[in-house]
């Protein structure tokens, strides 16, 4: 089995660099991830918001909750 796909280590960067409609293509493929990685982040931040405002109010104004 071959370590690297091509034939030299960074042949994908010499292709990045002098291809540039393969060029383009790489540069909205990375924005489009790095999009989705921040939507990702923000999702989950509110998420901890979320939870951290129900323990809040649980703390503040003894809401019960699910007995044990």
């Amino acid at each position: 089995m071959n370590p690297h796909p091509h034939p030299h280590p960074l042949a994908e960067l010499v292709r990045i660099e002098s291809d540039p409609a393969y060029r383009a293509l790489f540069c909205a493929e990375l924005d489009a991830a790095i999009q989705d990685r921040f939507a990702n982040r923000a999702a989950v931040v509110a998420e901890v918001q979320a939870a951290a405002d129900q323990l809040r109010a649980l703390i503040l104004h003894g809401e019960p909750g699910p007995s044990t």
